[in-house]
């Protein structure tokens, strides 16, 4: 097992640049939620290149899509993120507020979030392969996460069923896992009349 883990690591490694310049391409395109066409697509084309089968259009949402790999149990899903957030763009490689430009931008690295889900759909695609075990690996294309609620409407659509669980990550300051749940998403939205008063 540990001489698979090790090849599946050299895997990823040896496509590093791929992945790289995948997230640079979403960086550049910057789609806030629900227009994310050029995002997706480029996610799309790997996955298919990968010899995933893909549907597009999940839920009324055209940027939400679902790749597919493989047979039987368990179903793996994996979460890609790649929308941006209004006038939130930061200049490349710089972390502090000093680099805010103003525009539309990954602020929070969404931009790299689909490109690490997608990386791990195809790991998992390869261990399946090297090993000959059953299961299907799924990656979950989901716009709209940055207030737009997209995998809202792909679990009200039922996009979601029969996958036994899934997997995200974000990038942060340390690493560690998380474990949680949510059972919805409310967003309200209150529109106040009259005189504004000082408080």
């Amino acid at each position: 097992m540990e001489k698979l883990a090790q090849k599946i690591a050299q895997y990823v490694r040896k496509n590093e640049e791929k992945y790289t310049e995948l997230s640079r391409k979403i960086w550049e395109y910057a789609e806030l939620a629900f227009r994310e066409e050029k995002s997706a697509a480029a996610l799309i084309d790997l996955m298919k290149d990968e010899g995933f089968s893909v549907e597009t259009d999940l839920a009324g949402i055209p940027t939400a899509f679902v790749a597919r790999y493989g047979s039987g149990k368990p179903v793996i899903g994996f979460l890609a993120e790649y929308d941006a957030l209004a006038g939130l763009d930061q200049v490349s490689g710089v972390t502090s507020q000093q680099g805010i430009a103003g525009k539309d931008g990954h602020g929070c690295g969404h931009h790299l979030l689909g490109v690490g889900a997608l990386g791990a759909a195809i790991a998992t695609k390869r261990y399946l392969e090297q090993t000959g075990k059953s299961g299907t690996v799924i990656l979950y294309g989901c716009p709209g996460e940055e207030g737009g609620s997209g995998k809202t409407f792909m679990a009200r659509e039922g996009v979601f069923d029969g996958c036994d669980f899934a997997l995200t990550w974000h990038p942060s300051s340390f690493n560690a896992y998380l474990s949680g749940g949510s059972l919805a998403n409310y967003q309200i939205q209150y529109r106040f009349y009259g005189q504004a008063a000082h408080a």
